[in-house]
């Protein structure tokens, strides 16, 4: 099938459960709207130095937040992203903090950086995330295969410990957990996919260990990244910004009927609103029971 055969919506209309869905920022989670404000907040993005990352934190910005964190691995993306904030929203203080996730004393003196800076942070969107196995099963390297579960898993667990022990008492902390498309299968991505859904299910403990706290997660579609196969471009439509503003509307709604679920950047917030009786009583959007 030739590209201009291939239906681009093909995956996303599939996997969604709104009639509507939307490819990039629509009104009703447009960052700029007075009531999803992030005013006097603190946002922490980790894999913030370009991609989608990057997107989320310009959403957070655009939304008017305080302060924005961005975790990078490498200082020089982590720098260049904080320029690009600073120069569009100078009244934005960006911390930039190159950041081994993977490193329990690193991720410490991360946030020892934030809590001296300023004082506690309001939401964590776990963006970072590697897949660095490209094998099937008996064929792959173990130590390549595990290094997704030490990124997305270890990663995200040192890093959301340490933001649960900041956030202060008299705040409700929101967390937001980049996955992906759970219920696909692609052979020799085992080691990516299942190190996602080991991610979608820890989402579920937070609220329930953590009751003021807000967690989700969140699947941001199709983008293309540079983590992004051949086999999927064609289909890789979404934009980064649809991701950053859907984490906006996220931690300014808190939407108890989405805690401790999965849900994806593609489906129409407002029809899930209209769905919350629906979902709230249920295990919909649960490991198990996404669809």
């Amino acid at each position: 099938m030739s590209v201009s055969q291939v239906d681009p919506d093909q995956y996303t209309r599939a996997g969604s459960i709104t009639k509507a869905y939307f490819r990039d920022v629509y009104s009703a989670i447009e960052p700029t709207k007075s009531d999803l404000s992030q005013q006097g907040k603190v946002a922490i993005v980790t894999g913030a130095g370009k991609g989608i990352g990057r997107a989320i934190a310009l959403a957070h910005a655009k939304a008017g937040a305080a302060g924005i964190v961005l975790i990078t691995r490498f200082s020089q993306s982590a720098e260049e992203t904080k320029s690009i904030i600073e120069a569009d929203y100078p009244h934005v203080k960006v911390l930039a903090l190159p950041t081994d996730i993977t490193d329990e004393s690193e991720v410490s003196r991360s946030i020892d950086s934030i809590k001296s800076t300023f004082g506690t942070a309001h939401t964590l969107i776990n963006n970072a995330g590697v897949f660095s196995s490209i094998a099937t099963i008996d064929q792959a390297d173990p130590a390549t295969w595990w290094k997704d579960f030490e990124v997305n898993v270890r990663g995200t667990y040192l890093v959301t410990a340490a933001f649960l022990r900041l956030a202060a008492a008299n705040i409700q902390p929101t967390i937001v957990n980049l996955v992906s498309t759970i219920a696909l299968t692609p052979p020799s991505l085992s080691s990516y996919f299942v190190s996602k859904l080991a991610v979608a299910k820890f989402t579920e403990f937070l609220p329930l260990e953590n009751p003021n706290v807000a967690a989700y997660s969140l699947s941001p579609g199709i983008v293309l990244t540079d983590m992004t196969l051949d086999p999927f471009k064609p289909f890789a439509k979404d934009t980064a910004e649809l991701t950053g503003a859907v984490t906006v509307y996220l931690a300014a709604k808190r939407p108890q009927y989405l805690n401790g679920r999965h849900l994806v950047a593609n489906w129409d917030v407002e029809e899930l609103e209209a769905r919350k009786d629906e979902l709230i009583s249920s295990d919909k959007l649960k490991v198990g029971q996404f669809i």
